[in-house]
């Protein structure tokens, strides 16, 4: 890892102020793939990788991945 790279705390997501974050981190996860379904790669879209990559377990989003590319995945996206 190199030492010039910046690291940044995300910003509180407003919809959830006082939730457990399991809820915030499936919807942030939803968000992400249904924005770049309707925009594609777009920056406005990174935010929601950002807040699920950063409070999601690891091994919820490679489960929820498998679950996707199978076409099998239970939310809206």
């Amino acid at each position: 890892m190199s030492c010039d790279q910046e690291f940044r705390t995300l910003r509180m997501d407003p919809r959830y102020p006082f939730q457990n974050q399991t809820r915030a981190c499936y919807d942030n996860y939803c968000d992400f793939y249904r924005c770049t379904r309707l925009l594609g790669e777009a920056d406005d879209c990174k935010i929601f990788k950002r807040y699920f990559q950063t409070i999601c377990p690891n091994f919820w989003i490679e489960h929820w991945d498998e679950l996707r590319e199978k076409g099998a995945f239970p939310g809206p996206i």
